[in-house]
């Protein structure tokens, strides 16, 4: 017979780390008293833990400034063609 694999909701992950977080305990202890592998709670430490948290606001940051950049980026090459027909246009008449 196949062993039928448990379910939990994400309010149920994100409240069991939170308590690991702030019991100071640690993840096979948790595991332990839920009777779930310390896989699956290191799955959700990754995905609802403290330092997931901090990741997705970087990712956050670093996607703001990668579309600032970008934008710089078109108004720089936008400048750079308006300087080439300029220069294009001013040494035209010297020759």
């Amino acid at each position: 017979m196949s062993q039928q694999r448990e379910s939990y909701g994400s309010e149920f992950k994100k409240k069991t780390v939170e308590h690991m977080e702030k019991e100071g305990k640690k993840p096979i202890e948790i595991a332990r008293e839920l009777g779930i592998p310390k896989s699956t709670l290191s799955r959700w430490i990754k995905q609802y833990g403290k330092s997931a948290t901090a990741e997705q606001s970087q990712v956050f940051v670093d996607y703001e400034r990668l579309r600032k950049l970008e934008q710089q980026n078109r108004e720089l090459q936008e400048e750079n063609e308006i300087l080439k027909k300029a220069m294009h246009f001013f040494t035209k008449d010297r020759h």
